[in-house]
């Protein structure tokens, strides 16, 4: 049940917004994402919401969206002053002459986290110099209201003017990072990748000549995941394979704000599962403009895996463990664990997909 009300709950989020009586033009404004501009000689400063943070939220769980408020999410209004992540660590798909997306091979994921890495410790030995960027993060927490009492709509009202950050009415964005409320993020470098991909993005627009540009679907993939077929997580409904089609874990992924107008504008053809990352996975799978970018970076399975330093999307988190995060204690409450970091292999099968480990 609560698998079913996180789809309902993401899909009323996403649809917020841009429907509503008090939208009139929302989707017309879709050209204000430097990444989606046309004709532009130079570089445009980013648009006035850059990252819309979507947390998906149960209507009792106050005591955890406390201590997002507390943690990682008292910071996301600041303006972003640090290294620039260099943009040659950024891959950038292009399309073959079949007009598909060229995929990123695992030697290539392989190599950029290298890079990465390196470069993180790099950080800590030199001093290179720091820009301050303006680039403008907002949170909302997306809440269930369906069915609840009288008294918890009245607790739900006074979190809201308490903290009015309750998603209440409509934003404009250029990405939206879908998480939930037991998620940690390290969002100034979530943020730092992303203006660089998009800077990037805007910087080689010219070599897509007729092509759409990639719109962005970034998270950790799994393409071998089984359909359940009975017990709590059953699902009857799917019938596309005998495994879900790739999709990024939702414990938090990020998708350009292009994907979300397909979402909304389809969502009457679009069938729901009982997952909402499965659905997202599946809705966006014909698209051949997606770049799905699969990072080891994101830690957003059931279970947390072995504690890494380039971990920047952390599941599973319980509200002491966000406060021991965000004083430094990264591992807090990470003790052995079964599952371990991947490349995904996008020239195999799926149930060969998520073999090669990352050392």
């Amino acid at each position: 049940m609560r698998r079913l009300n996180n789809l309902v709950t993401f899909f009323t989020a996403i649809t917020a917004f841009f429907f509503g009586s008090f939208i009139t033009k929302i989707l017309s404004s879709v050209d204000q994402c430097p990444a989606h501009r046309s004709r532009i000689p130079h570089l445009e400063p980013h648009p006035k919401l850059f990252l819309m943070v979507l947390v998906l939220s149960a209507p009792h769980n106050s005591d955890e969206r406390n201590a997002m408020r507390s943690t990682w999410l008292a910071n996301a209004g600041q303006s972003l002053t640090q290294p620039y992540l260099p943009e040659e660590l950024i891959y950038l798909p292009t399309f073959n002459a079949q007009g598909h997306l060229q995929v990123e091979l695992v030697a290539e994921q392989a190599s950029r986290l290298r890079q990465y890495t390196n470069w993180q410790q790099s950080l800590l030995t030199e001093d290179p110099p720091k820009t301050k960027r303006l680039i403008t993060v907002k949170h909302v927490f997306s809440i269930g209201t369906l069915d609840l009492s009288s008294s918890a709509l009245a607790e739900l009202e006074k979190e809201q003017k308490q903290h009015n950050d309750l998603l209440l009415r409509h934003n404009e964005f250029s990405y939206v990072l879908k998480v939930d409320d037991d998620t940690y993020v390290k969002l100034d470098s979530l943020v730092n990748t992303l203006v660089s991909y998009d800077r990037k993005l805007l910087r080689k627009r010219s070599e897509y000549r007729d092509h759409v540009l990639p719109q962005l679907y970034w998270g950790y993939f799994n393409g071998r995941s089984t359909i359940k077929t009975k017990g709590q997580w059953k699902e009857s409904s799917y019938y596309l394979s005998k495994n879900y089609l790739p999709y990024a874990l939702g414990g938090g992924y990020v998708l350009s704000r292009s994907l979300c107008d397909y979402i909304v504008n389809n969502s009457q053809l679009l069938s729901p599962y009982g997952s909402e990352d499965v659905s997202v996975g599946t809705w966006l799978a014909p698209l051949r403009h997606v770049y799905r970018w699969h990072d080891p970076r994101f830690d957003t399975s059931y279970a947390p895996r072995k504690c890494r330093s380039y971990h920047m999307v952390l599941h599973k988190r319980s509200g002491q463990m966000m406060r021991d995060i965000h004083d430094g204690e990264l591992c807090s409450g990470i003790g052995s664990s079964i599952l371990s970091d991947y490349y995904y292999d996008w020239t195999r099968t799926a149930d060969k997909c998520c073999d090669s480990l990352v050392a």
